[in-house]
């Protein structure tokens, strides 16, 4: 372990020095920045770490628990968000990556945490990617906790459609289905509330208000497409984009009855994906899966639109048990 290295537990001290960094990582999305990660601060107690190499700020490390969590000894990175853990600037060496997570579990265990919960940032959301962190859980004894099916397109090459998808993007022109951003927040809260109610008796993971929140915190990185017919909204899609790490992200895809018949999903899609190519490298749609379980439908919706599966990860350790 190397003897210049220090953790230090995040406080708003460095909120400066936690923000300018996340902006130059390698693998921290907007998302890390502290507006956003304070946005629900009443339900999640903040318990990330900033690492030191002597005075230099190396890397930091995303993470928490929910502050009425029974039990209260299990430290998630994070568990507000779909991902967290270690973030760096640059790929550290191994050995240092390795002398970092070492440096953290003891300060886990002196802090009174049992076990931890990782879910790295998959790598649709770097600029650079290492598997680094996979090796290390490996090596250290920690088990896979779950494993979700994400969908990418790879915007470097050209946009292949299938059948269905080109089917549902001609109907939706046919039908005078207009597409367009839209700050029309409330309308589309309220269509995919009823619609994820209806169809799963679940709400969405933000409120309205915090949605509205941090739109008003991330204008450019928090943005809503709609589909309507004679200006009523019929379909939306909110995406989350992070120009630095050069992805767009599906964060909501909803659509009603009319909607659906007029394939308002995927013309909106369409319009998205048209949008972003050259601007963006990667284009993720989200899970398709729920606890593990496949959503066959969702899945091959998305591989209409030419994405691939790439899977996100989450490993845990009991901390009595580290070595």
């Amino acid at each position: 372990m190397g003897n210049d290295l220090q953790v230090v537990r995040y406080s708003d001290y460095y909120n400066k020095a936690w923000n300018d960094f996340i902006d130059k990582s390698i693998n921290g999305t907007f998302l890390f920045r502290r507006e956003y990660m304070e946005y629900h601060a009443a339900v999640f107690e903040d318990f990330s770490y900033l690492i030191f190499d002597k005075k230099d700020l190396i890397a930091v490390f995303v993470a928490g628990r929910k502050h009425s969590d029974e039990n209260s000894a299990v430290l998630i990175a994070h568990p507000g968000l779909t991902y967290g853990g270690l973030v760096y600037v640059n790929n550290l060496k191994y050995n240092l990556i390795e002398s970092i997570y070492d440096l953290l579990i003891h300060n886990f265990i002196k802090q009174g945490f049992s076990e931890v919960i990782i879910k790295p940032v998959p790598s649709v959301f770097c600029s650079r990617y290492s598997e680094a962190n996979l090796f290390y859980f490996s090596d250290k004894g920690f088990v896979l906790h779950s494993r979700e099916l994400n969908s990418v397109v790879d915007l470097s090459y050209e946009l292949t459609f299938s059948k269905g998808r080109k089917d549902n993007i001609r109907k939706a022109q046919r039908n005078n289905v207009v597409i367009s951003e839209s700050n029309e927040f409330k309308d589309f809260w309220d269509l995919l509330t009823d619609n994820l109610w209806n169809s799963h008796k679940v709400i969405p993971v933000h409120s309205l208000n915090e949605i509205i929140l941090l739109k008003s915190r991330f204008p450019d990185n928090i943005k809503l497409y709609i589909a309507n017919i004679e200006g009523e909204i019929i379909a939306g899609v909110v995406v989350f984009s992070d120009s630095n790490n050069g992805f767009v992200h599906t964060q909501y895809i909803s659509a009603n009855d009319i909607g659906k018949k007029n394939g308002a999903v995927d013309a909106i899609l369409n319009f998205i994906l048209i949008e972003i190519k050259g601007k963006y490298s990667r284009f993720s749609f989200g899970i398709s899966t729920s606890k593990g379980i496949l959503n066959s439908g969702l899945l091959n919706q998305k591989e209409g639109f030419g994405s691939v599966i790439e899977v996100i990860d989450s490993y845990k350790k009991t901390l009595r048990n580290y070595e």
